[in-house]
């Protein structure tokens, strides 16, 4: 039985992520505007800043108090989303948003673009969403509840009286359960940015004949989500922001998961560096792998 918080909380992350999603999908034919932020690989279009827009009033209508940490409202480059991320993780009340992770994607019409949606109470997250409004695909967790894929018409229809009798909506989602590997499918996303570039490029080089694949949709939300869910077995990248996976990493962990920072601790909203595996087995040995220790 969920708390009539955490219900309203859902709620409010869904009904956002549906809308914001469905809208830049709607856009995908129309971008007006496309501009470098912090490089020339780090772009924004005029639909970015629309989405979110739609996000924080959606939350303003029923948590006016809380807080919002979002990619389009906080100044360009890693260093600048690092200090504002120092600042708020760990207010009573905070919402993570990435209205569309994976703008190049977007951008050049490939459909591996998402909304990602989390809530956070005192640095702990509580509810995460990643909507993929391509496939209609709406991906969820609740602490202590669980992860799930939900259909975007079902999910709409829990939300015309969204309650905890309804929970869950879907399909519970559970990670993969592949330990070795020589069996993982493995992800990553290949940033331009120098020190990162190099360093995911060395790292990734490791696991190349270790592996069964390697994957990189360009998107490091749906990289997450597709680990809750099973698709692919691991995932790591460097110097990634708050809302990129505040929402995924919900999901991994409520998926029975292991989701943490490259070389260190658990994950908490201040991670830039991480990794996620479907088995804490999967997730030591590619984390020893690419950092060159096994």
């Amino acid at each position: 039985m969920l708390s009539e918080h955490l219900i309203q909380c859902l709620a409010t992350a869904a009904e956002a992520a549906l809308e914001a999603g469905d809208y830049f999908r709607s856009r995908v034919d129309s971008i007006q505007d496309v501009k470098a932020k912090s490089s020339p690989n780090d772009l924004v279009t005029d639909v970015d800043p629309a989405c979110e827009a739609m996000i924080r009033r959606r939350i303003a209508e029923r948590f006016p108090d809380h807080d919002v940490f979002g990619e389009e409202t906080t100044a360009p480059g890693a260093a600048a989303s690092a200090a504002a991320a120092e600042q708020v993780w760990n207010k009573p009340h905070l919402w993570i948003v990435d209205p569309i992770d994976g703008t190049t994607n977007f951008v050049h019409h490939l459909p591996l673009s998402v909304v990602s949606v989390a809530y956070a109470a005192g640095g702990e997250l509580q509810v995460g969403v990643v909507y993929d409004p391509y496939h209609r695909e709406v991906f969820y967790a609740v602490r202590g509840v669980g992860a799930y894929l939900a259909g975007a018409g079902a999910m709409r229809g829990w939300l015309g009286a969204p309650s905890a009798e309804g929970l869950p909506v879907g399909v519970r989602l559970e990670a993969s359960r592949v330990e070795h590997l020589k069996r993982a499918v493995v992800a990553s996303g290949f940033p331009t940015r120098s020190r990162t570039y190099e360093q995911t490029t060395a790292n990734t080089a490791r696991l190349f004949g270790r592996v069964k694949s390697i994957r990189a949709l360009g998107s490091a939300a749906l990289h997450l989500a597709y680990v809750a869910a099973g698709r692919i077995d691991g995932f790591f990248e460097y110097d990634l922001n708050a809302w990129d996976v505040a929402a995924g990493a919900l999901l991994v962990r409520e998926a029975g998961g292991c989701v943490g920072e490259i070389g260190g601790g658990p994950y908490h909203l201040r991670v830039r560096d991480i990794a996620a595996g479907g088995t804490p087995a999967l997730f030591q040995a590619m984390d020893g792998a690419i950092r060159g220790e096994a």
